[in-house]
């Protein structure tokens, strides 16, 4: 089961977030799948994840996720991971600063039927802003 979840989350971050292909998102998102992004959203279903996405897609180009470890147990999985691309597009009210940013961050995920059906991403957000410039955030 540990090596099916794993092969599931790296193929979710490759095709998903690293290739966008959100048409593919249903192959590892479970229609009911609740996600809470590292920004402080909370989304529900595989359209308001594609929302999401593409929100995040628009703020930075070159969007990549690197996996650098991941841990399973039973249905659950843990992954921490680095978030990089350039900050092109507006994010929050935040202009585009044409800064590269890279910080890191942790997913906690819960799976039924070999798909994603919770997820929830803590970003180090105080690394992110510190790389957009923004003196205050709140």
């Amino acid at each position: 089961m540990a090596k099916q979840i794993r092969q599931i989350i790296e193929e979710y971050y490759e095709t998903i977030w690293n290739e966008q292909k959100l048409d593919q998102a249903h192959h590892f998102l479970h229609s009911a799948i609740t996600f809470r992004g590292s920004l402080g959203m909370r989304v529900e279903g595989i359209n308001g994840f594609n929302d999401y996405a593409k929100m995040l897609f628009s703020a930075f180009s070159n969007l990549y996720h690197v996996i650098e470890d991941v841990v399973v147990e039973g249905d659950k999985a843990a992954v921490r991971l680095v978030y990089s691309g350039m900050h092109t597009g507006k994010l929050f009210g935040f202009d585009p600063t044409g800064n590269r940013i890279r910080y890191s961050g942790a997913c906690f995920f819960k799976f039924e039927d070999d798909k994603i059906v919770d997820a929830w991403v803590l970003g180090d957000l105080n690394a992110l802003y510190g790389q957009l410039n923004v003196a205050d955030h709140h």
